[in-house]
Formats: structure tokens, C-alpha cells, sequence
């Protein structure tokens, strides 16, 4: 089989829950680094899906975090994710979902990136989710601070247990 689009209500029923894992980023201002990162989807009484993560370093201190919203843009057939970061960064991102059997591909490039005047300059992102084998893995991709598009974050996540 291979991957074939598909409606992204069947992706939002399986992404609701608590996943958490571990990852590892790099940029070339702030060099290598790994973390351990808990993401929230909730389905809103409207439809949509509530959108949190937050990461630690793996010896607990603070490191990001990020919140918003999942939305089904029905004319489209395509997935909005709206993102809003406490360093100044509003991401708007669009893409399509495929499905391979249970598992899923959702690719989601910036229809548009904003930043307060003290944000560090982003000028795209792309965030490309896999949901394969019951495991939830991503990779973020940006142009930011004068670098060309490339590979910044990427981490492999599970479900929580009871969920």
C-alpha cells in the first residue's frame, strides 16, 4: 500500500490524548541538545483540537513550550495547526493528511509566521508528523536568524499509558 490523502477527522481521532518521548534539536546559534517533551491534543465541544507541548531538558529545567489549535479546514480538505510561542513566534501552518492503513503522514508548512518586535527573526517553518505503529514522531524545520530552511527538532513520542 502507500499513502493516499485522506480527511483529517480520521487523524484527529487518533492524535487526541497525551503523548511524551524524547527528541533532539540543533541550530547553528545554539548548537546541539536533547529533551524530553510531553504534547497534548483535546477535542474542543466545537471540533477543533487543543494544541499543547512543552519540553524540558533531560534534567528537568524549563525549555519550551508552545500552545493552540488544530482545525479542519472542510473546503480544503487540509489540517491548520495555529501555534502561538511565548518568545514572540505565532505560526500559522497548513498541509494535507495521508493514510497508510493505521498509520498517518501530515505534513504542515507555514501559510505565514509573525513575530513581536523582540522575537528572534523566523521567517518559515514546516512541522512534518508521523503516526506509525502507535508511536507519534515529528521533525521541525525552519529558516530563522539568517539560515537557510533546515532540519531543527525531531523526536519520537508514545501515548500515555491509560490513554
Amino acid at each position: 500500500m502507500a499513502f493516499e490523502r485522506c480527511s483529517p477527522e480520521l487523524l484527529l481521532e487518533r492524535l487526541e490524548g497525551t503523548w511524551h518521548g524524547q527528541g533532539s534539536g540543533s541550530y547553528p546559534e545554539i548548537g546541539e541538545f536533547d529533551y524530553l517533551e510531553t504534547m497534548e491534543f483535546t477535542r474542543s465541544p466545537k471540533g477543533f483540537m487543543v494544541y499543547s507541548q512543552h519540553t524540558t531538558s533531560l534534567q528537568g529545567s524549563p525549555m519550551h513550550q508552545e500552545l493552540g489549535y488544530m482545525r479542519v479546514d472542510e473546503q480544503h480538505s487540509n489540517l491548520e495547526l495555529l501555534i502561538v510561542q511565548p518568545t514572540g513566534i505565532v505560526e500559522v501552518l497548513v498541509g494535507e493528511v495521508m493514510r497508510d492503513g493505521d498509520d498517518f503522514r501530515f505534513d504542515l508548512n507555514s501559510n505565514a509566521v509573525a513575530t513581536s518586535p523582540s522575537a528572534k527573526e523566523v521567517v518559515r517553518t514546516g512541522r512534518y508528523f508521523f503516526l506509525e505503529n502507535g508511536a507519534l514522531s515529528y521533525q521541525l524545520h525552519m529558516e530563522a536568524v539568517g539560515e537557510e530552511y533546515r532540519l531543527h527538532l525531531e523526536a519520537s513520542l508514545v501515548r500515555s499509558e491509560g490513554e
